[in-house]
């Protein structure tokens, strides 16, 4: 039996046992259970920090999915196909991170017949199935999906590579979330030119919250601002972004011009900066405006079903991403993203 005074006993702070019997003792095991799980401050901190830089991730992700597939929207070659909005995105890896993505796509409206699964783990992949996503392999996801998100564990990528290289991956975008590896490691990799990877500096993340703290939603203010800030914090990753997403549309069908413009606009809001032309959907007129909804949806556009999506992207994600992102352009007086103007293409 312990000998612990139960007048003086703190459940909150209970002693330590006096002897390795007494750590053996049901007794002290049931009062000390608290203590015992209870996660040190340095611990603690680390899932915290996991949580925040999980939050930073998913909202990168959203944005950059979002400014994809708002470029490509008006794509001839998307246009030809039988369902212009199967498979659109895909996710690889269904652990933290990935089925944190999943959810935020769903949440934010994109139809589930549009995403795509490729993961080990038949659990989370069964209940997205239920939704409506697609399960599949990573081979069938690369030659499918416009928008890939690549969530996994950076000794994974080689194997990934490996069965990527087999097939070979048709115009995408990948949208990387493994940490610590570079764009360049990771498109040499997996033989895919256009990767843009994420980025959370745990360092500065703290000071970027405020005294409040992180919010509890995923989807504010406040979130998007730190979200935005931690993407530009590395170097040329805007003019690079512009880049990768003006060449899938190119490959995509749009003209040089049009490309220009829809990836400027999608990644920074003004199609202008890059010397682009006018937007493909201002070519249209006439009868084209009678066939549009009270909200400007057209219900012909092959990418109908994604409207939810890409204007809750427009009217909620990409503000938050493109305020920080003109304060960046006009804080280092960036040169125009293409020097192409007035190239048709």
């Amino acid at each position: 039996m312990s000998s612990t005074n139960t007048e003086d006993f703190d459940p909150k702070n209970p002693p330590p046992a006096s002897s390795d019997k007494e750590m053996m003792d049901p007794a002290f095991i049931t009062r000390s259970l608290g203590s015992l799980t209870k996660l040190e401050p340095a611990m603690a901190l680390s899932a915290a920090s996991r949580d925040d830089a999980t939050k930073i991730i998913i909202l990168q992700v959203l944005f950059l999915a979002g400014a994809t597939l708002t470029a490509i929207r008006n794509s001839p070659i998307l246009a030809s196909y039988p369902s212009p909005t199967h498979g659109l995105a895909g996710v690889i890896g269904c652990g933290l991170i990935g089925s944190a993505v999943v959810d935020a796509m769903l949440d934010a409206g994109l139809p589930a017949a549009s995403i795509m699964i490729a993961s080990r783990d038949d659990q989370k992949v069964d209940k997205y199935a239920k939704l409506g996503c697609v399960r599949c392999d990573d081979a069938e996801l690369v030659q499918t999906c416009k928008v890939i998100v690549v969530c996994v564990a950076p000794q994974h990528l080689r194997g990934l590579g490996s069965q990527i290289r087999k097939v070979g991956a048709r115009n995408c975008v990948v949208l990387s979330t493994v940490a610590g590896v570079s764009s360049i490691k990771i498109s040499k990799m997996l033989g895919i030119s256009r990767v843009i990877r994420t980025f959370v500096d745990l360092v500065q993340l703290p000071v970027e919250w405020g005294q409040d703290g992180p919010p509890s939603e995923l989807i504010c203010p406040v979130t998007l601002t730190v979200s935005a800030k931690n993407f530009v914090a590395e170097k040329g990753v805007l003019q690079y972004s512009q880049a990768s997403i003006e060449s899938l549309c190119v490959d995509m069908g749009l003209r040089k011009r049009d490309s220009s413009y829809e990836a400027t606009f999608a990644i920074v809001g003004d199609g202008e900066i890059g010397g682009g032309g006018s937007p493909v959907k201002k070519k249209k007129g006439g009868d084209d405006d009678e066939k549009k909804g009270e909200d400007g949806e057209d219900d012909d556009h092959p990418l109908h079903e994604l409207h939810g999506f890409l204007k809750y992207w427009k009217d909620v994600i990409s503000k938050g991403f493109f305020e920080i992102f003109a304060e960046e352009i006009l804080a280092k007086d960036l040169p125009a993203f293409s020097d192409s103007e007035g190239n048709e293409g």
